[in-house]
């Protein structure tokens, strides 16, 4: 049995492919623990899934047009059982994303398919999670040898930005064109007031801006 928070029918809201069109299936469960974490109260709950039933749900809403996000909590948590199900779904949809928070490494068939894409959030200091459990060295290094990835970092002003630079850039050598700045925001107001202080920073360093559309369009509304 899988334990899922939700499925539902959207749009990607950030990220590299932010406006696309998207199943999404949430897994339940995280072991990483960010304080200001937007969806923990979603994923803090989930249904048991029988693994088949599961899959042939996930094929019965496929379509070529689309892409499968694979999200969490902690998707990587079940990294034997997405094995399963991108084996069987991966030419069903246009691209599969998996949003990971980088602290796993990826092992199995996802490791080396071509058409699934990791969509990283590694943590700051302000997540308040101890850094030997949000920076995983042998994961950022997957993610960035796989060129299948992003590195999106939730940010609140220029020392998180700084601090991004002296952790990951400069130790990992990731270019400025993987890096994507996104607002810390747990509602629509908090998103619009702090976005122009973040595009300004991303000017400045020459990083990428990721919005939020789910904020901006939904608010705080869950399963958009």
């Amino acid at each position: 049995m899988i334990p899922i928070a939700e499925i539902f029918y959207s749009i990607q809201g950030e990220g590299k492919f932010v406006g696309v069109p998207s199943l999404f299936l949430r897994f339940a469960g995280c072991d990483v623990g960010c304080i200001w974490c937007d969806t923990k109260e979603v994923w803090m709950k989930g249904k048991p899934y029988d693994k088949k039933n599961l899959i042939d749900l996930i094929k019965s809403k496929s379509n070529k047009n689309i892409h499968l996000i694979l999200t969490g909590g902690e998707p990587l948590i079940y990294n034997n059982f997405i094995n399963e199900l991108v084996k069987l779904v991966v030419n069903d949809f246009n691209l599969i994303e998996i949003e990971t928070s980088a602290t796993r490494v990826p092992y199995g068939f996802i490791r080396d398919c071509e058409r699934v894409f990791f969509n990283t959030s590694p943590k700051l200091k302000n997540s308040l999670v101890k850094d030997e459990k949000r920076i995983n060295k042998l994961a950022i290094d997957f993610f960035l040898n796989s060129k299948r990835a992003i590195f999106k970092f939730v940010v609140e002003n220029e020392r998180d930005v700084i601090e991004i630079i002296e952790d990951f850039v400069k130790p990992f050598k990731i270019p400025n064109e993987l890096i994507y700045l996104m607002p810390q925001s747990k509602n629509r107001e908090e998103f619009l007031k702090l976005s122009p202080i973040i595009v300004e920073l991303c000017k400045k360093y020459q990083f990428n801006f990721s919005p939020r559309l789910q904020l901006v369009i939904w608010d705080k509304a869950v399963g958009v």
